[in-house]
């Protein structure tokens, strides 16, 4: 089948339960809005062919067998340490892409369109839009968001100063830019010079781009785009007088992207979120059901069932895990951590929650050693692989599998994860670092005393304890090795300064199956040079070896293949065989089991799966059942 015929195909399955004119149901918190006048009929509200949810839709039968229609109303209740962000209710936001899928695979469908078609050499690609969508605030949704979308935000220099490398033929830096054609009031199509399958992952499960990016509340940002609005008539917190020429400040500002859901320009902004932003973020986060959500479940309706989500803010993950075991907790994530199922299951009945177990399978913990950091010896250490190598063997991945992990991880596949300390002292000997001081450290290829620092900041509470082992480990081999705990802030700084020689972080696995992650690309983490001088076509940044060279036309054979084809399958090969090989980074853990907290009362909850993409797929669809 071809592949336009089977994306249309898809898009008629989904609407085939739900009618054209079919009776709905609503919460009784909208219908009493309803009765009071305050909001126009559920049927008036839904676009004409909604999104139709059922067992095997949002989430497949192997990770929900026992999808059921929900019941309407309460309040999920979750508490979080993090300033101004919660990953729980987040992840339950960013759902509604433009296109989705079904988890990480590259399987996608129709979600905020109706429709879409790939003409067959994978360089225009046609959307149809709902009829009758609408955003939050009940303005219809059309081609004109997009197009200001579009050409307003993304074309616009003074707003978009660097156009996206996804919006350029192929997914490459010196890529031209796509070509928008509204064909009519919802029906749009985005064209390349070149052929570019991989792209429809790319606006959907690569990084999980939101529908922000392509379709924007155009009758709420024109009052805070100058090509609209003269900027003198702009009123805002920021005085008229101080904008200036830099109106596209506060435009930024009141452009609530698909990160910024739980900021307080979120409240009152128009989305297709199902739920909205009405207090927060600080003490409380609180979010209320959008009324004009497109969804609707094989009975009629309108998702989704819970009402609000509500996120109490509290001073650390400590006291996030006592309103766990106190029963003040509906849904957490937040404090997973394997070092806590213990603790979790004994106090399960007690406090009514169950402890799932998922598999982590869409994150690693790695050891990132940067390739650009500004000093000579490192970089002639880091030029030769078997420096790399070396700490690779030096790290005994199961110790820190059992210990940090309670064994609840396979060892990693994606670097090489053997355990050969004799073996990763040889080859230090090897490459000029026999030498050692009065301590027994080593000493550089220079002769001088050397020392590895791994800056970190403790984002999962996990992370400190496998660096303190990283730390030992290395120290057995005889690298002078200190780990330093950052703050979030600072270490986010001092990265993206090419400051931090090593850290440890988790990333999207590098090498899904799906080839919907780009974590396997140079970053911030291990050479934000090279990630620089790629992004910007070799304008700034530092020029990498061919090594890496090779590594970015991996990359892109990988995103101009349709995924899952021949030529998609021989580039992700390529890709695996690469990180085998040159080990650009260590990975410490993959695939380890992260536990998270939910309410015995509440009813379609994957029984498995990914974590992360547990919150993705399943907020919309759960109820309570009390």
């Amino acid at each position: 089948m071809k592949r336009s015929m089977l994306l249309t195909v898809l898009a008629v399955v989904l609407a085939l339960s739900t009618a054209v004119g079919a009776s709905y149901n609503e919460s009784p918190m909208l219908a009493e809005l309803v009765a009071a006048g305050h909001l126009p009929p559920v049927e008036d509200r839904l676009p004409e062919v909604p999104f139709v949810v059922g067992p095997d839709v949002l989430a497949s039968e192997e990770i929900l067998p026992d999808w059921q229609p929900g019941k309407y109303g309460g309040e999920m209740r979750a508490a979080t340490a993090s300033v101004n962000f919660n990953p729980d209710f987040f992840l339950g936001n960013v759902q509604p892409l433009m296109i989705g899928t079904a988890g990480r695979e590259a399987d996608v469908k129709p979600n905020i369109v109706e429709a879409l078609e790939v003409n067959e050499d994978n360089t225009v690609f046609t959307f149809t839009m709902r009829r009758g969508l609408k955003w939050s605030d009940g303005v219809p949704v059309t081609t004109e968001d997009v197009r200001f979308a579009v050409e307003d935000v993304l074309m616009e220099q003074d707003i978009t100063p660097v156009f996206p490398m996804r919006y350029r033929a192929g997914g490459q830096a010196e890529g031209t830019p796509m070509e928008l054609e509204i064909i009519d009031d919802y029906t749009f199509s985005l064209a390349f010079d070149e052929p570019y399958g991989a792209f429809l992952t790319e606006i959907s499960i690569t990084g999980w781009i939101g529908y922000n990016e392509l379709i924007k509340p155009k009758h709420y940002l024109v009052q805070y785009h100058a090509k609209y609005t003269p900027i003198e008539d702009m009123r805002d917190a920021l005085a008229a007088e101080e904008l200036e020429d830099e109106w596209y400040q506060l435009f930024g500002i009141r452009d609530v992207g698909q990160w910024d859901m739980m900021q307080p320009p979120a409240i009152g902004f128009p989305v297709l979120t199902p739920w909205m932003l009405v207090e927060g973020p600080s003490g409380f986060i609180t979010m209320e059901r959008n009324p004009y959500y497109f969804k609707v479940d094989i009975e009629g309706n309108q998702l989704p069932y819970i009402d609000r989500l509500v996120s109490e803010q509290v001073s650390d993950v400590d006291m996030v895990n006592m309103k766990i075991l106190t029963g003040e907790v509906d849904y957490c994530r937040e404090s997973s951590s394997a070092a806590n199922m213990a603790m979790y299951v004994a106090n399960e009945e007690r406090a009514n929650f169950r402890t799932m177990r998922y598999a982590d399978a869409g994150a690693q913990t790695v050891l990132f050693l940067n390739h650009t950091y500004d000093d000579p010896i490192w970089r002639q250490l880091m030029s030769d692989v078997r420096f790399r190598e070396a700490v690779a063997l030096a790290i005994d991945h199961q110790e820190i599998i059992d210990t940090v992990y309670f064994g609840l991880a396979p060892l990693p596949h994606t670097t090489p994860s053997d355990y050969d300390p004799e073996r990763a002292e040889a080859l230090l000997d090897a490459i000029g670092m026999a030498g050692r001081d009065s301590d027994g450290y080593r000493l550089g290829p220079d002769g001088e005393p050397f020392e590895l620092y791994i800056e970190m900041a403790p984002y999962v509470p996990a992370h400190p304890l496998a660096a303190e082992m990283v730390t030992e480990h290395l120290r057995a081999v005889g690298i002078n090795t200190t780990m330093r705990q950052l703050s979030t802030t600072l270490a986010g700084q001092r990265r993206d300064a090419n400051e931090v020689m090593a850290t440890i972080l988790w990333v999207h696995t590098v090498t899904w199956e799906a080839g919907t992650s780009r974590d396997y690309l140079p970053s911030n983490l291990w050479a934000p040079l090279w990630r620089t001088w790629y992004d910007t076509d070799g304008a700034s940044g530092e020029e990498p070896p061919a090594e890496i060279m090779e590594l970015f036309a991996i990359h892109e054979r990988i995103i101009q293949a349709v995924p899952a084809t021949d030529d998609f399958n021989a580039a992700f090969e390529e890709l695996y065989t690469f990180y085998q090989e040159f080990i650009p980074i260590i990975v410490l853990v993959e695939g380890h089991i992260e536990p998270i907290t939910v309410s015995r009362d509440l009813r379609n909850v994957p029984e498995s799966g990914a974590a992360n993409l547990v919150n993705l797929l399943a907020f919309e669809q759960m109820f309570f059942d009390r």
